[in-house]
C-alpha cells in the first residue's frame, strides 16, 4: 500500500440465487480453465462462490456466499473486516484519521442463514466490534480421511464512507476487504487479528473465485477476476447485467463499481491486458503517463521478477484515498494523482504494480513482518524508477534513505522494523522503519551484488513461494545460501536497528560482494 501522507517530501524531490455446483470451473457451469490462468496453474484448495446484487442508491451489497475447502480443525474463522467501520467511537484517533479522513459513515456486514454441509449452524461473532465469525465444523473420527466442507452465508453489506479500502462517491463505490474470508491456521494457531489502522492488517492464503454480480443499468466493473456479461435481465425499476466473474490462485477479490464517467484506457503486456480506469475531464497526459507506468512497471517486474500469471490487470482511480491499495490484478488509486502533473503518481502506481508480486503472487503476514512485502516492493520501485528515469528516481532513494537514518532513533525505543503492526505507535514510525529502512537495506545489497544477482536471488524466491506464504526467515535463509556466508549480521543490523553490527554488516557485504 502506498501512503500518500508520508510521501509529502516526496512531492517536492520528485515534482444467484447463487450457482452451488461442485465447482464452478467443473464442467459446462465454469469458465474455461485456460482463460482464467495459465496452463501451469493448479486450482487452489479454497473456492468462494457468491451471487451478489448490488444497490447503488442505498450503498448496499447483498448476497449469498458458499465456502469450499478442507478443514484443518473443528472450526473455522471468517474475517468480517467491514465491522471495523461499524462503530465510529472505535476509530476516533490521529491514526485511524489519516487512513480514514474526518468525513465518515459507519458500514458494516451482517451475517445471516449460515449452513454447514446444508445444516444450519450456530455460528457467533468475534472480536470488539464482530470482525470474526466462529463456525462450528463436524468432527471427524481420527481414521477417516478429511473430507470437503461447505459453509454457506447469506450477507448484507453497508458500504461505509471513508477515504479507505472500502468506499465510495457519487461515480463509483470501491469494494475491498469486502467478502467474508477465511482466516489463516499456521504454525503459529489461528491468526484472528483485527483491523488496525497502520499498516495492512491481512493475512490470506490464495483461492478460487467465482462470482455472478447483478449491476444496475448505467454501471461496469473493474475486478479481480475475468469479468464476462452473462446476461441483460429486464426488471424493475431499472435493467440490470448479470456478470460472471472468474479468478483462479488469488488471496483476495476487490471490485470497483463505476458509472459512465469513468473510461478505460487499455494495453497488452505479453498475455496481460492491462486497463487504466479515469474520468472525464481528467488530465489526459497525466491519465496516459500514468497508464503507461503501469504498463512499463508490470513488464519491467515480470522480467525481472517471474512472469505475472494473470490475464488483466486494472489501476483504477478512486475517491479521496489515502494513496494507493494492491489487490490481486487491480489496484487503487486515489484521484489527485489523476490530475497532478508530478512523479509522484508514477511511483504510486509502479509500487502498487510491484506489489502484485510481493504480497499476490508471494504471500506473507502482513501484521507480523509487514517489512517482508513492503521492501520487497519499495525495492522493486526504485529498481524500476531507475530504470525509466535515472535522475527522477534519485530523489525518491534520497527520500528513502532519509527515512532509513531518521529510523534509527527508534531502537532506543524498542521499535524495529520487525514490529506487529499493531504495535507501532504512529504512522510516521512504520513509515520509517517498514518501507524507508527496510527499502534502502534491500538497495543497500543491490549496491553490493549488482542488480542482476539480487533480482535473480528474488526470481528464485518467487519462484519457490508462488501462490503460497512465506517468511521472513524464507528469505533471510535464501540470502545467506545466495551468499554463502551468514546473513544474520545485515538483517539484524538493518531491521532490528542493532547499530552496534553495523561493522559486521559492512564486513558481511564485502566478504560476499564478490563471491
Amino acid at each position: 500500500m502506498w501512503r500518500k501522507h508520508w510521501v509529502v517530501g516526496m512531492v517536492v524531490g520528485i515534482a444467484l440465487a447463487v450457482c452451488l455446483w461442485s465447482s464452478p470451473w467443473a464442467g459446462q457451469a465454469g469458465a474455461d480453465v485456460a482463460v482464467i490462468a495459465n496452463p501451469e496453474q493448479k486450482p487452489a484448495a479454497v473456492t468462494y462462490s457468491a451471487e451478489v446484487w448490488l444497490d447503488m442508491n442505498e450503498r448496499v451489497v447483498k448476497g449469498t456466499l458458499t465456502t469450499r475447502f478442507v478443514p484443518q480443525d473443528d472450526k473455522a474463522f471468517f474475517h468480517l473486516y467491514p465491522n471495523a467501520f461499524a462503530t465510529e467511537a472505535d476509530l476516533r484517533s490521529e491514526n485511524w484519521e489519516q487512513v480514514l479522513g474526518k468525513q465518515r459513515e459507519p458500514g458494516g456486514i451482517a451475517i445471516s442463514a449460515v449452513k454447514v454441509n446444508g445444516r444450519q449452524a450456530d455460528v457467533r461473532y468475534e472480536g470488539k466490534t464482530n470482525t470474526l465469525l466462529r463456525v462450528p465444523l463436524p468432527q471427524l473420527p481420527p481414521n477417516k480421511a478429511k473430507a470437503e466442507t461447505v459453509v454457506e452465508m447469506s450477507f448484507r453489506l453497508q458500504v461505509p464512507y471513508n477515504n479507505g479500502r472500502l468506499s465510495y462517491h457519487d461515480h463509483a463505490m470501491w469494494l475491498g476487504n469486502w467478502l467474508p474470508i477465511l482466516a489463516v491456521k499456521d504454525s503459529g494457531g489461528w491468526r484472528l487479528d483485527p483491523y488496525t489502522a497502520i499498516g495492512d492488517p491481512f493475512y490470506s492464503e490464495v483461492a478460487n473465485y467465482h462470482l455472478r454480480v447483478h449491476l444496475p443499468e448505467g454501471y461496469q466493473l473493474a475486478t479481480t477476476g475475468l469479468e464476462s456479461v452473462a446476461v441483460v435481465t429486464q426488471t424493475r425499476p431499472q435493467r440490470q447485467s448479470i456478470y460472471e466473474l472468474d479468478a483462479w490462485n488469488v488471496r483476495d477479490f476487490a471490485m470497483v463499481v463505476m458509472d459512465d464517467t469513468y473510461q478505460a484506457m487499455s494495453g497488452k503486456v505479453g498475455e496481460t491486458v492491462v486497463r487504466t480506469w479515469s474520468q472525464q475531464g481528467d488530465d489526459a497526459a497525466v491519465v496516459n503517463s500514468l497508464h503507461q507506468t503501469a504498463m512499463e512497471s508490470l513488464d519491467y517486474y515480470g522480467k525481472q521478477f517471474g512472469t505475472y500469471p494473470y490475464k488483466e490487470y486494472d489501476v483504477v482511480k478512486t475517491g479521496g484515498f489515502f494513496g494507493g491499495m494492491e489487490y490481486p490484478s487491480l489496484v487503487f488509486i486515489e484521484e489527485e494523482f489523476f490530475n497532478t502533473a508530478n512523479s509522484m503518481g508514477a511511483a504510486v502506481v509502479a509500487h502498487e504494480t510491484a506489489h502484485q508480486w510481493f504480497y499476490g503472487i508471494v504471500g506473507n503476514d502482513e501484521v507480523r513482518e509487514a517489512w517482508l512485502d513492503e521492501s520487497l516492493t519499495d525495492y522493486a520501485t526504485m529498481a524500476f524508477l531507475q530504470e525509466k528515469d535515472a535522475k527522477r528516481a534519485q530523489a525518491y532513494m534520497r527520500m528513502r534513505q532519509g527515512q532509513s537514518r531518521a529510523a534509527e532513533a527508534y531502537a532506543k525505543q524498542g521499535i524495529d522494523a520487525e514490529t506487529s503492526v499493531a504495535a507501532f505507535p504512529d504512522w510516521k514510525s512504520y513509515n520509517e522503519l517498514v518501507y524507508g529502512r527496510s527499502g534502502v537495506m534491500w538497495w543497500t545489497l543491490r549496491d553490493a551484488w549488482g542488480a542482476e544477482r539480487l533480482n535473480q536471488l528474488l526470481r528464485q524466491y518467487v519462484s519457490e513461494h508462488q501462490y503460497g506464504l512465506a517468511n521472513g526467515a524464507a528469505i533471510k535463509e535464501l540470502v545467506s545460501a545466495a551468499s554463502g556466508a551468514d546473513a544474520t549480521p545485515f538483517f539484524d543490523y538493518w531491521l532490528h536497528l542493532k547499530l552496534e553490527l553495523a561493522e559486521a554488516a559492512n564486513g558481511w557485504l564485502e566478504k560476499v560482494k564478490h563471491e
